[in-house]
């Protein structure tokens, strides 16, 4: 496994030249599952956005492993960000589980959230690579695989701090940058992980 700066590098080196495509892939995303619920409240009942992320589940499923499709060098038009919806119970069931399981943690204070959230973190990875696993068994997977890494995979999105707060200076828009470097670099992590997981 890699330091902090090595995962930044291998991400700039494959976003290079895509940054164009990725930031629209990032808005197209962010407008659907962000501003579209944001809307639903106003326009419907306060409480619907909650039921309308239920809803972009397999699409937050969707936008994570569309970076591990573009470490891959497969295709990454923007289509590829709703093929959750094509295998729906599964992506559902993961990203539903997986979220219940942090808010739990969370609720339970917040370290504990922490933990649960990274040692879930590469359950959508999982279950993009195997089309046969459920949704426990890539959560579980998941774990297994991050035993000892937590931490690990906690410092290097603690050190995207700096540029997050950067992109809430411009109002978000940063973030459309921001976004794909972030789960470039954790795709990474999930590849040296399984390098990992084979040589053990």
């Amino acid at each position: 496994m890699g330091n902090n700066q090595y995962y930044k590098n291998r991400a700039l080196a494959d976003l290079e030249g895509k940054w164009d495509k990725v930031a629209i892939a990032t808005l197209i995303y962010m407008i659907i599952c962000g501003a579209v619920g944001t809307v639903t409240d106003y326009t419907l009942f306060q409480g619907s956005s909650f039921l309308w992320n239920i809803i972009c589940l397999p699409l937050m499923w969707g936008f994570q492993v569309y970076f591990l499709r573009l470490i891959h060098k497969e295709d990454i038009s923007y289509e590829r960000l709703f093929e959750g919806y094509k295998d729906f119970v599964r992506t559902f069931l993961t990203m539903f589980l997986y979220f219940i399981a942090v808010i739990i943690g969370t609720l339970l204070f917040i370290i504990p959230g922490i933990i649960v959230a990274c040692g879930f973190a590469m359950a959508p990875f999982i279950l993009k690579e195997d089309a046969e696993i459920n949704a426990g068994d890539a959560l579980t997977k998941s774990w297994q695989m991050m035993k000892g890494h937590k931490w690990a995979l906690f410092w290097l999105g603690l050190s995207f701090i700096g540029w997050a707060i950067l992109a809430c200076l411009t109002l978000g828009i940063g973030f459309l940058l921001l976004s794909p470097y972030m789960e470039t670099a954790c795709a990474h992590f999930y590849e040296d992980l399984k390098k990992e997981a084979v040589l053990t």
